[in-house]
């Protein structure tokens, strides 16, 4: 299944690095030579972590990435079986943990974990010397030979690096690729907002799109198969067994949300100049009930917000988000009027003020895309703005004293 490419890795002025990922077949040979450098990588990660505690624990100083190399010399002396492994791959797990240690500063993430042998999936990193044969069947890894490639699709340009990771149904390769940043378009005429729900993502179009549920549709199957987990006796290999069809389902649930992601976001940031999303904070959506949390874990939110962005810095098109607090669910998009309570049951989103009647989360993204084109306007003066129902600034102003955020996100909790 074509997951399309991954999360943006950095972004400046010029060029947006991506991940293009990929399908490989190895054979079991090669399949066992893989499993053994994850093995080495691991390996050499959870020792140095083991070297920096101690230096830090005697002379608070840490051992950083050029020190390690050095020491990574000396230690393929020791554990001789370490030279199977190609050098390159060996240093970047270095370099992994290099950074995971000076991240203890920059970010809140702590301090780095040993990797259990049980719980982390195979993966490396090449830097230099792999190639994919020219009639792109192939992928060559040094030490490890031609591995077939399944290239659903064409690379846009040369790649950087090459990442092999193992998943519960397979093997992949991904190949981080360099692609110029598009300029921003200077004039909106094809705006649009989007409304997400538990079932549907609705756009100011008119349309709905229905939110496939993956973990819903197997969620019966996934409880069969945890009980019969649970009944497996502890070190064998019928619970080992187990617990590889049970990853392979949640792998598989993983992989449809992903792709009903991509395809969507896809859709949307390129057939718009100006899309505008809801500023959610899930994570406190999630923690009010356990239905809920499930459904929105489900329909990706947050997953979906993000693949728009970065699609819509690849086709130079605008993306905003609108202020939290706005009642984009009780307010009109006709005439603006807001209503004092709307019920969750109440899908048809009537006003009593002008008769407008309509989808309920249609008349959101209505909503959402005006508030999202007058705020865009405040950094982009210059453009005529059609007219809209509700001013943005003056509705928080005039309505700051009776806006929560339990009143106004509704529909965050429509399970």
């Amino acid at each position: 299944m074509s997951l399309g490419p991954g999360w943006i890795v950095a972004i400046n002025r010029y060029y947006m690095k991506l991940r293009y990922r990929y399908r490989i077949y190895p054979t079991p040979q090669q399949e066992q030579q893989m499993t053994s450098v994850g093995g080495a990588v691991r390996f050499l990660y959870n020792h140095f972590l083991k070297v920096n505690i101690d230096q830090y624990n005697q002379h608070k100083t840490f051992v950083w990435q050029f020190e390690m190399c050095k020491q990574l010399t000396i230690l393929k002396t020791q554990y001789t079986w370490l030279s199977d492994t190609y050098s390159q791959v060996l240093q970047q797990s270095l370099k992994d943990l290099d950074t995971a240690l000076k991240n203890m500063k920059k970010t809140s993430a702590g301090f780095p974990r040993f990797k259990s042998k049980y719980t982390t999936p195979v993966s490396f990193r090449y830097q230099q010397h792999t190639s994919i044969s020219t009639d792109g069947k192939y992928v060559h890894l040094p030490k490890i030979g031609a591995i077939r490639i399944k290239l659903h699709r064409a690379l846009p340009s040369r790649y950087t690096g090459c990442t092999i990771t193992q998943t519960p149904r397979g093997w992949y390769a991904s190949f981080v690729v360099e692609q110029h940043e598009q300029s921003l378009v200077n004039q909106v005429t094809n705006p649009v907002g989007v409304d997400v729900n538990s079932q549907y993502t609705a756009l100011s179009t008119g349309e709905l799109i229905e939110n496939p549920r993956p973990l819903a549709k197997k969620i019966k199957h996934i409880k069969h198969q945890q009980r019969k987990l649970s009944r497996k006796q502890k070190s064998s290999r019928n619970r080992t067994k187990q617990k590889s069809r049970l990853a392979r389902i949640h792998d598989q649930v993983r992989s449809q949300r992903l792709d009903h992601i991509h395809q969507i976001s896809a859709r949307i940031a390129k057939s718009h100049d100006l899309v505008s999303v809801e500023t959610l904070k899930i994570e406190e959506m999630k923690r009010k009930s356990k239905p809920a949390a499930k459904c929105i874990a489900d329909a990706g939110w947050a997953m979906l917000a993000n693949a728009i962005a970065y699609k819509c810095e690849l086709s130079g098109h605008h993306f905003t988000k609108i202020n939290q607090w706005l009642p984009s669910s009780k307010t009109c998009s006709s005439c603006g009027v807001k209503k004092a309570s709307l019920h969750l049951k109440q899908r048809e989103y009537h006003c009593e003020s002008c008769g407008n009647t309509q989808h309920r989360d249609i008349n959101a993204a209505m909503n959402i895309s005006n508030w999202g084109l007058q705020q865009w306007n405040i950094d982009h003066a210059g453009q005529e703005l059609p007219q809209a129902p509700v001013d943005v600034t003056w509705d928080i102003i005039a309505n700051w004293g009776d806006i929560s955020q339990s009143q106004m996100k509704q529909e965050a909790t429509a399970f």
